[in-house]
């Protein structure tokens, strides 16, 4: 996007956010965090791993099969709008047979190992564990050419994109399971040496790929972008981790919800910090706030595109001797957690949801990696009762970055202000009489894209209670490739995450499909009185030249809205409007 653009969408951000009345201010230095641990623990998931290989239905299809359990995770209850969250009883395990080069899914009740079905699924390259990684590296390392210089520390080893090689040039599934690693020339050495090789996990053999980089990626003999891949542990899809948190003031209690780590958040590619059953003060805001969608796009398509996922906690920094609520969530007190965004870094001592106090609001955040990328989610909550869902994007050393490009992030949003039942408003910036609101009323479901020159707000109205969605101050328009900016549906639910809506249902890493796909759930349904989900779309553009798209400073001061975004963060602004 060009950058007299992304200025004149802040502008309107600004100009939304002075429209908007005063909220009163309270220092969250004194509040105090309660976290009770919720749903299945660890060793639940460590016991249940342990019995899978020897059940009957595992059994028949991997007994003899040289094999491994990529990950376990829970598969989540159907939402309910009436009671509060109920702990997910069901899960579901993936294998990879390497004998038969093919996904295994074994799916059952946790309490119940009787009910383990598993089935064989073809043409599906899941991503790869850290063990399967560890693997790759060891039978590259191997390598009587390339394995002196891993030794010798001439060539750096780093996650490339894509993770595993899930099809090939012409766009047909893979056959064969290939795990992808990037080899970085170290300083002083020929950059000509930079490559992405490919490890057969069967054949124990090195595939170099044409042009040094597989299908979708490309190198270069140019210096790389991005810090130095610190190599630190990440997480495994499954990793146990759900809590409820309650925030109090005093005697006050401000917010209540449940928390998911991104290991255990829900979406067919997991959605980053999940939070569900939001309220405020004793009222719902949010049933349920998350990132289900994440790509990028390069320009000309020199590499990618891509589909990230969001589950793979990477390490970033908090005070040591924090205090660790629960296994997961930190409380970092009155000390920012600081990401690979704000300290350039790779390297940290935590992985999980880190809580801390900042000014007004309670903050949640954590750091997840997805290949080279770093990414960083934030929840931010106001003792006014305001909330802003943030979005950040960083990147470790390689030739891809350093190529224009273009992030989009899809943060899908069900909005229960007082309940389920809600109306939606379009209110233009700069309307004098919003009394009248039925002239703003959005009747049905409808798609939106943000149009340089003109800019709305979204009111979303519960009985007598009502927030307002602002645009983000950086948070750019809808292109081709992410087909909008906000999409305002109706509720549903479902047994798959396709049939709820919880995500478009796409699970691939690369190539032409991994564009958004929400219009599919455009058809048109009522909103009026209805139970409305908003997906807000978000974008930020990485020019080599262009290392900063702010064009406003970061200090302004705006009644009832801060500035809390740098020029890689995006996300909108929930702000309530008569709740106190």
């Amino acid at each position: 996007m060009p950058t007299h653009s992304i200025c004149r969408v802040a502008l309107f951000a600004v100009l939304i956010a002075l429209a908007m009345p005063a909220l009163s201010l309270e220092s969250a230095s004194d509040f105090k965090l309660s976290v009770v641990p919720f749903g299945p623990t660890q060793d639940d998931v460590d016991a249940l791993d342990a019995s899978l290989p020897g059940q009957p239905a595992v059994q028949a299809l991997l007994k003899g099969s040289n094999f491994r359990r990529l990950y376990t995770e829970m598969i989540e209850p159907d939402i309910k709008k009436s009671g509060a969250a109920v702990p997910p009883s069901r899960f579901r395990a993936v294998f990879y047979d390497y004998t038969k080069q093919r996904a295994v899914v074994a799916e059952g009740v946790v309490a119940n190992r009787a009910t383990i079905t598993a089935k064989a699924v073809p043409d599906w390259q899941p991503d790869p564990s850290d063990e399967e990684f560890a693997q790759a590296v060891a039978i590259i390392s191997a390598d009587a050419t390339l394995g002196p210089d891993i030794a010798s520390g001439s060539l750096t080893i780093y996650r490339p994109m894509p993770p595993v090689q899930d099809r090939d040039a012409s766009g047909n599934p893979a056959t064969q399971r290939v795990i992808n690693v990037g080899l970085s020339p170290a300083a002083g050495v020929d950059r000509a040496r930079h490559e992405i090789v490919g490890a057969d996990l069967a054949g124990k053999s090195v595939t170099h790929y044409a042009d040094h980089a597989p299908f979708g990626a490309t190198v270069n003999a140019q210096p790389n972008c991005g810090s130095p891949n610190a190599g630190q542990t990440t997480t495994s899809r499954g990793t146990a981790g759900q809590y409820q948190l309650t925030v109090t003031s005093g005697s006050t209690t401000l917010w209540e919800m449940l928390v998911i780590r991104p290991s255990a958040s829900s979406g067919t590619r997991a959605s980053g910090i999940e939070v569900r059953d939001v309220k405020y003060k004793g009222m719902s805001v949010l049933k349920r706030g998350h990132v289900p969608i994440l790509n990028v796009k390069y320009l000309n398509n020199l590499c990618g595109p891509y589909r990230d996922w969001q589950y793979q906690e990477g390490q970033f920094a908090t005070t040591p001797g924090a205090t660790l609520l629960a296994p997961g969530i930190l409380d970092n007190g009155n000390t920012p957690a600081t990401t690979a965004l704000e300290n350039g870094t790779d390297t940290g001592n935590f992985k999980g949801v880190a809580v801390y106090r900042e000014g007004s609001e309670v903050v949640l955040v954590t750091e997840m990696e997805a290949g080279w990328y770093r990414y960083v989610h934030e929840w931010r909550f106001d003792s006014n009762g305001a909330i802003r869902p943030r979005f950040g994007f960083g990147t470790t050393v390689n030739s891809c970055t350093c190529l224009e490009h273009y992030h989009h992030v899809y943060f899908r949003l069900d909005i229960d202000i007082d309940g389920p039942s809600n109306q939606v408003y379009e209110i233009p910036v700069g309307a004098t009489d919003t009394s009248d609101l039925p002239a703003y009323r959005v009747a049905t479901e409808k798609k939106v894209s943000r149009v340089l020159g003109t800019s709305n707000y979204y009111r979303f109205r519960g009985g007598k209670k009502s927030y307002t969605l602002v645009a983000g101050a950086n948070d750019g328009m809808a292109d081709a490739f992410s087909t909008g900016d906000m999409w305002l549906l109706q509720y549903k639910s479902g047994v798959t995450n396709l049939l709820a809506e919880i995500d478009d249902g796409v699970n691939i890493t690369s190539g032409a499909g991994s564009i958004a796909n929400l219009d599919q759930f455009l058809n048109g349904e009522s909103l009026n009185n209805q139970d409305i989900v908003a997906w807000y779309h978000a974008t930020v553009t990485h020019t080599p030249a262009l290392t900063s798209f702010m064009c406003m400073p970061t200090g302004l001061g705006i009644p009832g809205r801060n500035i809390l975004t740098g020029d890689k963060v995006v996300g909108p602004d929930l702000l309530p409007e008569d709740v106190n």
